[in-house]
Protein backbone atom coordinates (compact mmCIF):
# COMPACT_ATOMS: atom_id res chain seq x y z
CA UNK A 1 0.00 0.00 0.00
CA UNK A 2 2.55 2.35 0.68
CA UNK A 3 4.66 1.71 -2.53
CA UNK A 4 0.91 2.87 -4.09
CA UNK A 5 1.21 5.97 -2.17
CA UNK A 6 4.78 6.62 -3.64
CA UNK A 7 3.91 5.65 -6.90
CA UNK A 8 0.61 8.21 -7.09
CA UNK A 9 2.36 11.44 -5.60
CA UNK A 10 5.83 10.42 -7.75
CA UNK A 11 3.23 10.64 -11.05
CA UNK A 12 1.36 14.47 -9.51
CA UNK A 13 4.78 15.74 -9.42
CA UNK A 14 6.54 14.64 -12.52
CA UNK A 15 3.18 15.52 -14.29
CA UNK A 16 3.50 19.16 -13.61
CA UNK A 17 5.64 21.20 -15.95
CA UNK A 18 5.74 24.01 -14.11
CA UNK A 19 6.72 22.99 -10.80
CA UNK A 20 9.43 20.82 -12.60
CA UNK A 21 10.48 24.00 -14.14
CA UNK A 22 10.71 25.90 -10.74
CA UNK A 23 12.72 22.80 -9.21
CA UNK A 24 14.72 22.39 -12.00
CA UNK A 25 14.99 25.42 -14.26
CA UNK A 26 15.21 27.89 -11.84
CA UNK A 27 18.23 26.81 -9.59
CA UNK A 28 20.37 26.08 -12.96
CA UNK A 29 19.81 29.70 -14.62
CA UNK A 30 20.55 31.17 -11.35
CA UNK A 31 24.01 29.30 -10.71
CA UNK A 32 24.90 30.17 -14.08
CA UNK A 33 24.34 33.92 -13.91
CA UNK A 34 25.76 34.32 -10.30
CA UNK A 35 28.78 31.73 -10.76
CA UNK A 36 29.88 33.45 -13.59
CA UNK A 37 28.60 36.88 -12.65
CA UNK A 38 30.83 36.72 -9.15
CA UNK A 39 33.78 34.57 -10.52
CA UNK A 40 36.06 37.02 -10.73
CA UNK A 41 35.59 38.13 -6.84
CA UNK A 42 35.50 34.88 -5.55
CA UNK A 43 38.32 33.28 -7.38
CA UNK A 44 40.71 35.60 -5.90
CA UNK A 45 41.13 38.08 -8.85
CA UNK A 46 42.31 42.04 -9.00
CA UNK A 47 38.89 43.86 -8.23
CA UNK A 48 39.14 47.08 -10.31
CA UNK A 49 39.44 49.74 -7.69
CA UNK A 50 39.59 53.58 -8.18
CA UNK A 51 39.09 55.67 -5.51
CA UNK A 52 38.59 59.48 -6.20
CA UNK A 53 39.19 61.34 -3.24
CA UNK A 54 39.20 65.20 -2.44
CA UNK A 55 41.28 66.78 0.74
CA UNK A 56 40.29 70.30 1.90
CA UNK A 57 42.52 71.78 4.87
CA UNK A 58 41.65 74.55 6.34
CA UNK A 59 43.92 75.25 8.21
CA UNK A 60 47.92 75.49 7.67
CA UNK A 61 49.84 72.96 9.53
CA UNK A 62 52.59 74.39 9.21
CA UNK A 63 51.33 77.85 11.20
CA UNK A 64 49.78 75.53 13.77
CA UNK A 65 53.27 73.95 14.45
CA UNK A 66 54.35 77.44 15.18
CA UNK A 67 51.25 78.02 17.44
CA UNK A 68 52.24 74.50 19.16
CA UNK A 69 55.91 75.39 19.57
CA UNK A 70 54.99 79.12 20.99
CA UNK A 71 52.88 76.70 23.96
CA UNK A 72 55.47 74.29 24.22
CA UNK A 73 57.81 77.48 25.17
CA UNK A 74 55.57 78.95 27.61
CA UNK A 75 54.88 75.43 29.34
CA UNK A 76 56.91 74.68 32.68
CA UNK A 77 58.84 71.99 31.05
CA UNK A 78 62.47 71.09 31.29
CA UNK A 79 64.41 72.15 28.30
CA UNK A 80 65.99 68.92 27.40
CA UNK A 81 61.78 67.85 27.54
CA UNK A 82 61.10 70.52 25.25
CA UNK A 83 63.92 70.00 22.33
CA UNK A 84 62.91 66.58 22.37
CA UNK A 85 59.14 67.04 21.50
CA UNK A 86 59.90 70.43 19.41
CA UNK A 87 62.22 67.22 16.90
CA UNK A 88 58.86 65.24 17.68
CA UNK A 89 56.38 67.40 16.85
CA UNK A 90 58.00 69.14 13.59
CA UNK A 91 58.01 65.04 12.54
CA UNK A 92 54.59 63.78 13.52
CA UNK A 93 52.47 66.32 11.87
CA UNK A 94 49.15 64.12 11.71
CA UNK A 95 47.99 66.02 8.03
CA UNK A 96 51.32 65.74 6.67
CA UNK A 97 51.54 61.89 8.08
CA UNK A 98 48.02 61.17 6.27
CA UNK A 99 49.49 62.57 2.97
CA UNK A 100 52.60 61.14 2.79
CA UNK A 101 52.60 57.89 4.86
CA UNK A 102 49.12 56.80 3.36
CA UNK A 103 47.62 58.48 0.70
CA UNK A 104 50.44 59.13 -1.17
CA UNK A 105 51.88 55.70 -0.47
CA UNK A 106 53.19 53.86 -3.51
CA UNK A 107 51.37 50.41 -2.76
CA UNK A 108 47.97 52.58 -2.50
CA UNK A 109 48.70 54.72 -5.69
CA UNK A 110 46.61 52.22 -7.90
CA UNK A 111 44.04 52.02 -5.70
CA UNK A 112 43.47 55.84 -4.86
CA UNK A 113 43.65 59.37 -7.05
CA UNK A 114 44.07 62.59 -4.31
CA UNK A 115 43.79 66.36 -5.36
CA UNK A 116 43.78 68.78 -2.83
CA UNK A 117 41.01 71.18 -2.96
CA UNK A 118 40.85 74.69 -1.61
CA UNK A 119 38.50 75.24 0.95
CA UNK A 120 35.79 77.30 -0.72
CA UNK A 121 35.07 74.60 -3.14
CA UNK A 122 34.22 72.12 -0.92
CA UNK A 123 30.34 72.81 -1.65
CA UNK A 124 30.95 72.69 -4.86
CA UNK A 125 32.94 69.47 -4.89
CA UNK A 126 30.24 67.65 -2.26
CA UNK A 127 28.20 67.88 -5.31
CA UNK A 128 30.60 66.29 -7.65
CA UNK A 129 29.89 62.21 -7.78
CA UNK A 130 33.27 61.97 -9.23
CA UNK A 131 34.69 61.98 -6.09
CA UNK A 132 34.40 58.65 -4.22
CA UNK A 133 35.27 60.54 -0.68
CA UNK A 134 36.19 64.02 1.11
CA UNK A 135 38.66 64.04 3.86
CA UNK A 136 37.64 67.59 5.41
CA UNK A 137 40.74 68.35 7.95
CA UNK A 138 39.49 71.59 10.31
CA UNK A 139 40.82 74.58 11.51
CA UNK A 140 43.36 73.92 13.94
CA UNK A 141 43.73 70.25 13.79
CA UNK A 142 47.39 69.87 13.82
CA UNK A 143 47.75 71.83 16.75
CA UNK A 144 45.10 70.73 19.02
CA UNK A 145 46.33 67.21 18.27
CA UNK A 146 49.88 67.98 18.89
CA UNK A 147 48.73 69.46 22.41
CA UNK A 148 46.72 66.49 23.42
CA UNK A 149 49.51 64.37 22.78
CA UNK A 150 52.53 66.53 24.30
CA UNK A 151 50.70 69.19 26.74
CA UNK A 152 47.83 67.04 27.49
CA UNK A 153 45.95 70.64 26.40
CA UNK A 154 43.54 71.53 23.60
CA UNK A 155 40.21 70.54 22.63
CA UNK A 156 38.78 66.81 20.80
CA UNK A 157 39.43 67.30 17.50
CA UNK A 158 38.53 65.02 14.23
CA UNK A 159 38.79 64.42 10.82
CA UNK A 160 35.56 64.70 8.69
CA UNK A 161 34.73 62.27 6.09
CA UNK A 162 32.40 62.70 3.06
CA UNK A 163 31.43 59.90 1.65
CA UNK A 164 29.87 58.64 -1.68
CA UNK A 165 26.76 56.57 -1.16
CA UNK A 166 26.77 55.42 -5.01
CA UNK A 167 30.64 54.02 -4.40
CA UNK A 168 30.25 52.17 -1.70
CA UNK A 169 33.07 49.78 -1.85
CA UNK A 170 35.68 52.83 -2.71
CA UNK A 171 34.11 54.94 -0.21
CA UNK A 172 34.77 51.90 2.50
CA UNK A 173 38.06 52.22 1.24
CA UNK A 174 39.16 55.62 2.60
CA UNK A 175 37.07 55.07 5.46
CA UNK A 176 39.00 51.75 7.08
CA UNK A 177 42.52 54.00 5.44
CA UNK A 178 41.29 56.57 8.43
CA UNK A 179 40.49 54.10 10.90
CA UNK A 180 43.47 52.20 10.53
CA UNK A 181 45.63 55.75 10.68
CA UNK A 182 43.73 56.81 13.52
CA UNK A 183 44.99 53.61 15.65
CA UNK A 184 48.17 53.67 14.62
CA UNK A 185 48.70 57.61 15.04
CA UNK A 186 46.59 57.07 18.66
CA UNK A 187 49.04 53.56 19.59
CA UNK A 188 52.37 55.44 18.11
CA UNK A 189 51.48 58.57 20.61
CA UNK A 190 51.15 56.78 23.44
CA UNK A 191 54.68 54.56 23.28
CA UNK A 192 56.07 58.09 22.55
CA UNK A 193 54.88 59.90 25.53
CA UNK A 194 55.75 56.72 27.45
CA UNK A 195 59.34 56.91 25.94
CA UNK A 196 60.26 60.22 26.06
CA UNK A 197 58.74 61.73 23.09
CA UNK A 198 60.72 59.57 20.78
CA UNK A 199 57.77 58.74 18.28
CA UNK A 200 57.87 55.66 16.35
CA UNK A 201 57.34 57.28 13.16
CA UNK A 202 57.65 54.00 10.89
CA UNK A 203 54.95 52.51 12.73
CA UNK A 204 52.44 54.85 10.90
CA UNK A 205 53.75 53.51 7.39
CA UNK A 206 50.36 51.78 5.53
CA UNK A 207 52.54 49.13 3.50
CA UNK A 208 50.15 47.41 1.36
CA UNK A 209 51.33 43.83 0.92
CA UNK A 210 48.68 41.24 0.35
CA UNK A 211 47.72 38.24 -1.06
CA UNK A 212 45.76 34.85 -0.95
CA UNK A 213 47.17 31.92 0.64
CA UNK A 214 45.75 28.76 2.42
CA UNK A 215 46.40 27.81 6.00
CA UNK A 216 45.74 23.85 4.72
CA UNK A 217 46.24 22.99 1.42
CA UNK A 218 42.27 22.26 0.52
CA UNK A 219 40.51 22.93 -2.72
CA UNK A 220 39.18 26.52 -3.25
CA UNK A 221 35.36 27.20 -3.20
CA UNK A 222 35.20 28.52 -6.61
CA UNK A 223 32.17 30.71 -7.36
CA UNK A 224 30.73 28.28 -9.47
CA UNK A 225 30.71 25.73 -6.92
CA UNK A 226 29.30 27.53 -4.14
CA UNK A 227 26.10 28.88 -5.69
CA UNK A 228 25.86 24.85 -7.46
CA UNK A 229 25.43 24.14 -3.97
CA UNK A 230 23.62 27.49 -2.23
CA UNK A 231 21.09 26.79 -5.12
CA UNK A 232 20.43 23.32 -4.69
CA UNK A 233 20.07 23.17 -0.79
CA UNK A 234 17.82 26.54 -1.35
CA UNK A 235 15.49 25.02 -3.89
CA UNK A 236 15.21 21.70 -2.49
CA UNK A 237 13.15 22.95 -0.04
CA UNK A 238 10.87 23.86 -2.27
CA UNK A 239 10.00 19.91 -2.69
CA UNK A 240 8.63 19.97 1.12
CA UNK A 241 6.55 22.58 0.18
CA UNK A 242 5.01 21.25 -2.66
CA UNK A 243 4.54 17.99 -1.50
CA UNK A 244 2.26 19.68 1.65
CA UNK A 245 0.49 21.62 -1.07
CA UNK A 246 -0.35 18.19 -3.36
CA UNK A 247 -1.30 16.36 0.00
CA UNK A 248 -3.81 19.11 1.19
CA UNK A 249 -5.51 19.11 -2.00
CA UNK A 250 -6.05 15.02 -1.90
CA UNK A 251 -7.72 16.08 1.24
CA UNK A 252 -10.13 18.42 -0.39
CA UNK A 253 -10.72 15.98 -3.07
CA UNK A 254 -11.53 13.23 0.14
CA UNK A 255 -9.21 11.22 -0.77
CA UNK A 256 -7.86 10.94 2.86
CA UNK A 257 -11.53 10.39 3.95
CA UNK A 258 -11.81 7.47 1.75
CA UNK A 259 -8.83 6.00 3.11
CA UNK A 260 -9.85 6.30 6.81
CA UNK A 261 -13.42 4.98 6.20
CA UNK A 262 -11.85 1.70 3.86
CA UNK A 263 -9.60 1.28 7.41
CA UNK A 264 -6.64 1.94 5.40
CA UNK A 265 -4.02 2.57 8.09
CA UNK A 266 -3.30 6.31 8.30
CA UNK A 267 0.38 5.70 9.36
CA UNK A 268 0.97 4.09 5.67
CA UNK A 269 -0.01 7.68 3.89
CA UNK A 270 1.88 9.23 6.56
CA UNK A 271 4.80 7.47 6.04
CA UNK A 272 4.33 7.45 2.29
CA UNK A 273 4.04 11.45 2.20
CA UNK A 274 7.81 11.31 4.03
CA UNK A 275 9.11 9.21 1.94
CA UNK A 276 7.50 10.55 -1.81
CA UNK A 277 9.45 13.46 -0.30
CA UNK A 278 12.75 12.14 0.43
CA UNK A 279 12.91 10.19 -3.14
CA UNK A 280 12.01 13.56 -4.84
CA UNK A 281 14.57 15.46 -2.94
CA UNK A 282 17.10 12.70 -4.27
CA UNK A 283 16.29 13.16 -7.55
CA UNK A 284 16.35 17.04 -7.68
CA UNK A 285 19.97 16.95 -5.94
CA UNK A 286 21.10 14.28 -8.12
CA UNK A 287 20.21 15.75 -11.49
CA UNK A 288 21.14 19.42 -10.22
CA UNK A 289 24.41 17.98 -9.04
CA UNK A 290 24.72 15.75 -11.95
CA UNK A 291 23.86 18.65 -14.90
CA UNK A 292 26.55 20.82 -12.52
CA UNK A 293 29.35 18.64 -12.85
CA UNK A 294 29.01 17.45 -16.34
CA UNK A 295 29.32 21.17 -17.52
CA UNK A 296 30.73 23.04 -14.73
CA UNK A 297 33.29 20.71 -13.41
CA UNK A 298 31.74 20.50 -9.66
CA UNK A 299 32.99 17.21 -9.03
CA UNK A 300 33.12 15.45 -5.42
CA UNK A 301 36.46 13.36 -4.23
CA UNK A 302 34.68 11.34 -1.78
CA UNK A 303 31.14 10.23 -2.99
CA UNK A 304 30.24 8.07 -0.04
CA UNK A 305 30.37 11.67 2.44
CA UNK A 306 28.54 13.33 -0.46
CA UNK A 307 25.67 10.81 -0.35
CA UNK A 308 26.07 10.47 3.31
CA UNK A 309 24.74 14.69 3.80
CA UNK A 310 22.42 14.52 0.26
CA UNK A 311 20.74 11.48 2.31
CA UNK A 312 20.81 13.58 5.54
CA UNK A 313 19.42 16.67 4.05
CA UNK A 314 16.68 14.52 2.11
CA UNK A 315 15.56 13.24 5.52
CA UNK A 316 14.88 16.66 6.67
CA UNK A 317 13.10 18.01 3.81
CA UNK A 318 10.97 14.58 3.50
CA UNK A 319 10.29 15.71 7.33
CA UNK A 320 9.17 19.54 7.09
CA UNK A 321 7.10 17.83 4.31
CA UNK A 322 5.66 15.88 6.74
CA UNK A 323 5.07 18.78 9.01
CA UNK A 324 3.69 20.67 6.34
CA UNK A 325 0.99 18.65 5.53
CA UNK A 326 -0.05 18.30 8.94
CA UNK A 327 -0.36 21.64 9.61
CA UNK A 328 -1.91 22.56 6.62
CA UNK A 329 -4.52 19.46 7.45
CA UNK A 330 -4.94 21.22 11.02
CA UNK A 331 -5.47 24.52 8.93
CA UNK A 332 -7.93 23.39 6.66
CA UNK A 333 -5.86 25.28 4.08
CA UNK A 334 -2.29 25.34 2.27
CA UNK A 335 -1.60 28.53 4.14
CA UNK A 336 1.54 26.91 6.07
CA UNK A 337 3.14 25.72 2.54
CA UNK A 338 2.47 29.06 1.40
CA UNK A 339 3.68 30.93 3.61
CA UNK A 340 6.51 28.51 3.94
CA UNK A 341 7.48 28.57 -0.16
CA UNK A 342 7.51 32.42 -0.44
CA UNK A 343 8.80 33.29 3.42
CA UNK A 344 10.67 31.27 5.32
CA UNK A 345 12.69 29.73 2.61
CA UNK A 346 13.87 33.08 1.92
CA UNK A 347 14.64 33.83 5.16
CA UNK A 348 16.38 30.18 5.60
CA UNK A 349 18.47 30.82 1.86
CA UNK A 350 19.91 34.09 3.32
CA UNK A 351 21.14 33.74 6.87
CA UNK A 352 21.78 29.75 6.07
CA UNK A 353 24.78 31.64 3.12
CA UNK A 354 22.56 30.14 -0.04
CA UNK A 355 23.51 34.23 -1.37
CA UNK A 356 26.39 34.66 -0.20
CA UNK A 357 27.70 34.92 3.51
CA UNK A 358 30.35 37.60 2.73
CA UNK A 359 28.16 40.23 4.22
CA UNK A 360 26.78 38.59 6.81
CA UNK A 361 27.36 38.64 10.99
CA UNK A 362 29.11 36.00 12.85
CA UNK A 363 25.71 35.35 14.68
CA UNK A 364 23.54 35.57 11.68
CA UNK A 365 26.02 32.26 10.17
CA UNK A 366 26.12 31.04 13.36
CA UNK A 367 21.66 30.81 13.43
CA UNK A 368 22.30 29.88 9.48
CA UNK A 369 24.13 26.78 10.57
CA UNK A 370 20.95 25.13 12.32
CA UNK A 371 18.77 25.48 9.59
CA UNK A 372 18.96 22.35 6.79
CA UNK A 373 20.42 24.07 4.01
CA UNK A 374 22.99 25.98 6.15
CA UNK A 375 23.99 22.75 7.53
CA UNK A 376 23.59 20.61 4.35
CA UNK A 377 25.87 23.95 2.52
CA UNK A 378 28.82 24.05 5.31
CA UNK A 379 29.30 19.70 5.07
CA UNK A 380 28.96 20.15 0.94
CA UNK A 381 31.52 22.40 1.21
CA UNK A 382 34.00 20.52 3.90
CA UNK A 383 33.63 17.75 1.53
CA UNK A 384 34.15 19.26 -1.58
CA UNK A 385 37.51 20.84 0.19
CA UNK A 386 38.58 17.49 0.67
CA UNK A 387 37.77 16.92 4.76
CA UNK A 388 37.22 13.61 5.84
CA UNK A 389 34.08 12.26 6.98
CA UNK A 390 34.32 13.15 10.54
CA UNK A 391 34.82 16.75 10.36
CA UNK A 392 30.78 17.15 9.32
CA UNK A 393 29.80 15.27 12.01
CA UNK A 394 28.04 18.49 13.71
CA UNK A 395 25.92 19.53 10.62
CA UNK A 396 25.22 16.09 10.16
CA UNK A 397 24.07 15.90 13.96
CA UNK A 398 22.51 19.20 13.06
CA UNK A 399 19.94 17.84 10.22
CA UNK A 400 19.18 14.82 11.92
CA UNK A 401 18.30 16.10 15.46
CA UNK A 402 16.48 18.83 12.93
CA UNK A 403 14.34 15.78 11.45
CA UNK A 404 13.80 14.33 14.21
CA UNK A 405 12.22 17.36 15.93
CA UNK A 406 9.74 18.19 12.70
CA UNK A 407 8.78 14.33 12.40
CA UNK A 408 7.76 14.58 16.15
CA UNK A 409 5.70 17.24 15.95
CA UNK A 410 4.06 16.53 12.18
CA UNK A 411 3.17 12.99 14.07
CA UNK A 412 1.73 14.81 16.80
CA UNK A 413 -0.42 16.97 14.78
CA UNK A 414 -1.59 14.77 12.13
CA UNK A 415 -5.60 14.19 12.31
CA UNK A 416 -6.29 10.30 13.15
CA UNK A 417 -9.78 10.85 11.83
CA UNK A 418 -11.25 11.94 8.77
CA UNK A 419 -12.25 15.78 7.98
CA UNK A 420 -8.89 17.09 10.18
CA UNK A 421 -10.22 16.18 13.70
CA UNK A 422 -8.01 14.63 16.23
Amino acid sequence: MIIQFIKKQLLLMIRNPQILLILLGMPLILITILGFALGGVMNGEEVRLKAKIAIVEKGDSGEELSLFLKELEASGLPKESKAAIAEAAERLLPSELLRDQVLENQELKKYLSVQEIEPGSLEKVKKDDSYSAIIEIPEGFTEQVLSSIFLDEGKRTELRLYRNEGEELASNLVRDLLTGFQEQYSLGSVMGRSNGANFPISAISQEVKGGISHVEERTPLTSTTYYAVGMSVMFVLYIASNMGSFAYREKEDHVFDRMVLADVSIWKYFIAILLTTIILALLQLGILFGICALFYGVTWPDLTSFLIVTLALCLAVGSIGALLTSLNYRAHSEAFSNIFSTVIITVFAFIGGSFGGMFSSDFIQEIGSLTPNGAGMQAYFKIFQGYPLSSITTELWSLAIFSVIALVIAAVLFPKKGGGAI
